[in-house]
């Protein structure tokens, strides 16, 4: 591969990276090295299948899972990335499952029955850039700054992936997959996203001074800091003192917010910011053992993984929005708007509780979120559910 790249170096600069970026993002083929009859194609990512799986996000671990429930069905499975544009032979498949470019191209000139399921990561798109660009709108109606690559705003809609395929499985609750069910007429299996348990939460809630942690609040998030709502936790802590906010997210990656907010980021001191921090880090278990709550006000999610992940490692008490896809009725508190104003309000009547109080919530919400968001029932869920479409 080297010699190869040493090779084409030549060739002018931007067709060089062109070429580079297709043979690296090239498909993978037959992950399990298998001789099943049927093929499938998985259209999501590949980094997992080359040596790169990390926890910086749980697609390393649901495009693992699809592979082994594929060969346990009966299939070859290749992988290619969804954004890949390069050549593939569509004609040797019987099941495509994923989203993006490879997925939508399976449907041109199609001339064999294929079952194809459309993996839906989030809500559906169109919901998803209504309500991103309604929250860069309310950040402009403040600041006067428009800052469109705060929010999660998806240009391509591929319409194709969410009208055509046999069947939709949308992470998440029943509200994310009601927002498929308003364009597709087919089937639509809901799915608890998985989590990576890295920690016990038994110990972490056992171990925690409750009445100081009752006053620090999590926001753990990627891209996206308008999406979900960072702006407006800002706004709130920096009208108050009395309690901490944590932020873990790629701040640096969003230069026009770092610099919008940059006071409230960097200069008071209620306000810690930390940029990315991995879930295997010190650090990570260090904010598990300060906080009691994660609060996330996103406009919208398909189960946000990254709020599941602090409940069942930390048993943080999640304070989220209707729109994160996360029902959390037992174990935290549901925001019906984001805004500062409700926010506020639970917070204040959060801080009230007794310890004793917190530590039950957050026992439960370790308890609940590890049970129905472990590896194993992920994979049996999603196992049931292919079954279903591929009988």
């Amino acid at each position: 591969m080297n010699i190869l790249f040493e090779n084409i170096k030549r060739i002018p600069g931007k067709v060089f990276r062109i070429v580079k970026r297709d043979l690296l993002k090239a498909p993978v083929i037959n992950l399990n090295n298998t001789a099943h009859k049927k093929n499938a194609l998985i259209s999501y990512i590949t980094k997992p299948f080359r040596g790169k799986t990390d926890y910086s996000h749980t697609n390393s671990l649901e495009v693992s899972e699809i592979s082994r429930i594929l060969n346990s069905l009966g299939y070859n499975a290749d992988a290619v990335d969804y954004d890949y544009e390069g050549y593939l032979d569509f004609s040797k498949y019987d099941f495509i499952i994923g989203f993006g470019e490879p997925f939508i191209k399976s449907f041109y000139g199609r001339k064999r029955k294929t079952k194809s399921v459309f993996y839906a990561t989030g809500m559906h798109v169109d919901i998803q850039n209504h309500n991103s660009i309604s929250r860069v709108k309310d950040v402009y109606n403040k600041k006067g700054v428009w800052l469109p690559s705060s929010g999660r705003i998806v240009d391509k809609a591929w319409t194709i992936q969410t009208m055509l395929p046999d069947a939709v499985i949308s992470l998440g609750n029943k509200l994310v997959k009601s927002t498929y069910e308003i364009f597709f007429k087919g089937p639509v299996y809901p799915l608890n996203p998985p989590v990576y348990i890295l920690q016990r939460y038994k110990e972490i809630v056992s171990s925690k001074d409750f009445s100081n942690a009752s006053k620090n609040f999590l926001w753990f998030g990627s891209s996206g800091l308008i999406h979900k709502g960072l702006d407006v936790l800002l706004d709130l802590f920096s009208l108050r003192d009395d309690i901490h906010l944590h932020i873990c997210g790629p701040v640096d990656d969003e230069p026009g917010f770092k610099e919008l907010y940059y006071r409230e980021l960097y200069k008071l001191p209620n306000i810690h910011t930390y940029g990315f921090i991995s879930l295997d880090s010190g650090l990570f278990r260090e904010l598990l053992n300060k906080c009691a709550f994660v609060i996330a006000p996103s406009c919208s999610e398909g189960g946000s993984a990254g709020i599941l992940n602090l409940c069942a490692n930390g048993g943080l008490i999640p304070i989220v929005s209707t729109e994160s896809g996360i029902d959390v009725d037992e174990f935290g508190f549901m925001l019906t708007t984001i805004s500062v104003k409700e926010i506020l309000e639970v917070i204040d009547r959060l801080i009230t509780y007794k310890p004793e109080e917190l530590s039950k919530l957050s026992m439960k919400s370790g308890e609940i979120i590890s049970q129905r968001n472990n590896a194993a029932k992920y994979s049996e869920d999603l196992s049931l559910i292919l079954k279903e479409i591929l009988k």
